[in-house]
Parts: structure tokens; sequence; C-alpha cells
């Protein structure tokens, strides 16, 4: 929370002076770069914005790989969230020749 705090203090003066449209979106995208304090290549598993970044494959088509393949040893689905474990889709995708 105090990350969250402090990022928007130092937004506040856009919003004041109208210097700068900042929406909600940038915000909680630099509140989760101040996250990131483990690199991604040392996590075990990744989220869906994490795992699109690290292997460049795009969100949608990752969402649709999970749905494809549900009950796959590199998911991880906790609740309704689901996460890729790295080392394991990465063997995936080094297997399959199409995504």
């Amino acid at each position: 929370m105090n990350d969250e705090i402090k990022v928007l203090r130092r937004l506040l003066p856009y919003f004041v002076a109208g210097k700068r449209k900042i929406g909600r979106k940038e915000v909680k995208r630099v509140v989760n770069e101040k996250k990131y304090k483990i690199p991604l290549w040392k996590k075990y598993s990744l989220s869906v914005y994490e795992a699109a970044e690290y292997f460049g494959i795009g969100e949608r088509k990752l969402r649709q790989i999970a749905e494809d393949n549900a009950g796959a040893e590199f998911l991880l689905e906790i609740g309704s969230h689901i996460r890729f474990k790295r080392e394991l889709f990465s063997r995936y995708l080094d297997e399959v020749s199409v995504i």
C-alpha cells in the first residue's frame, strides 16, 4: 500500500495542474513496476502479463493456450487466476512447432 501512495503522490501534481491526463491503467502499471523485486527469470510461476513479457507471446494467445491445455502440467490455477510454471512452459514451447 505504501508504494501506491508514493506513486499517487508523485502523480498528483499532474492531476491538479492538468498537465497530463493519467488514467487508472497507467497508475496500476507504475505500481506494478515496483512489485518486480524478483526478476522474472527467477520466478517459479508467471502471471499471464508476466509470461507475455517473458516469452514474447500476447496475453490473448496465452489465455487461449491455457484454455486449450486445461489441466496441463505447466499451468497453475489459483482460483480464477492462471499462472504459468516458467520452466515447464518453456519446455512445452520447445516441443511445439506452431502456437
